[in-house]
């Protein structure tokens, strides 16, 4: 697919995504992130490493979590191992990436700017990539946050639960680990 038609269904897609119940019904489903993971991928993997993060939602955190609080970094994972963030962690300072669990949405938009973060891979639940897509200014270039461009790649987490949600781990794992990294 070219790079003007990835950009071309991504549009639509966020053009018809508060439609998507209705559009479901019709037959025609919307895959917000697989459209936004194809149109920026190629120039999310020419970045190199060390302008890279995931940024994890606190909602992925396990309830015995022993995790501190920083305002600068976010949730400080410890490698509990009550869920699986000590696992992103690891992988991702072997691949030289930042990692950071964000207590919201306004956290993530000032820690991207803090941290100079040009690409991230981001999960999120339905409801709040709405709420992004309706408040955030997203063109073919990127997102754009605090008069920032990032370029985005996105995991849907499994439901609307700010306690006890779930993510694919094993396809944040793949698309940290399929990035062409550049020193």
């Amino acid at each position: 697919m070219t790079s003007i038609s990835k950009k071309l269904r991504l549009l639509f897609t966020l053009l018809f995504y508060p439609f998507r119940a209705f559009l479901n019904r019709l037959g025609i489903g919307l895959d917000i992130a697989g459209n936004v993971n194809s149109c920026y991928r190629e120039e999310f993997d020419r970045l190199p490493p060390s302008e890279k993060a995931v940024i994890l939602p606190h909602c992925l955190i396990g309830d015995k979590c022993r995790a501190h609080f920083s305002k600068n970094e976010g949730v400080l994972c410890m490698k509990c191992g009550d869920c699986r963030c000590g696992e992103i962690l690891a992988l991702c300072k072997e691949k030289g990436w930042q990692f950071y669990i964000s207590p919201s949405t306004n956290f993530t938009k000032r820690l991207t700017e803090r941290k100079d973060i040009r690409a991230a891979i981001g999960a999120a639940c339905a409801y709040e990539i709405e709420r992004g897509i309706k408040s955030t200014r997203i063109t073919g270039r990127g997102v754009h946050l605090k008069g920032r461009r990032l370029i985005p790649q996105v995991i849907v987490a499994e439901r609307y639960d700010c306690l006890h949600n779930d993510i694919d781990w094993e396809e944040l794992r793949n698309m940290i680990i399929s990035g062409r990294d550049r020193v």
